[in-house]
């Protein structure tokens, strides 16, 4: 069932395009290691172009316990999610 939702969900936010096109986690054909290959790219450019590169690098701990559930469905609802999808993801 969480699988179901999830898709359903995904599907949602990709055809709305309310999800960035930077987002690589938890997305299909897409993975945190296309952020690696991007970081790398930007350090090589930066070093041919005799240039710094600064990176800054946040660990947010528990960052999806903590999240506010109603106001992420008050979100989606704003953004047109309606039928039992949101009753689902209140339950869940």
């Amino acid at each position: 069932m969480e699988r179901m939702i999830n898709n359903r969900l995904v599907w949602f936010l990709e055809i709305n395009k309310l999800i960035t096109p930077l987002q690589c986690g938890f997305r299909k054909q897409r993975s945190t290691t296309d952020h690696l290959f991007r970081l790398e790219s930007f350090i090589r450019e930066a070093f041919i172009q005799r240039q710094h590169a600064v990176a800054v690098f946040f660990d947010l701990e528990k960052a999806y316990d903590c999240t506010w559930k109603y106001g992420i469905i008050k979100d989606l609802h704003q953004e047109g999610l309606r039928g039992r999808l949101p009753a689902l993801l209140k339950v869940s």
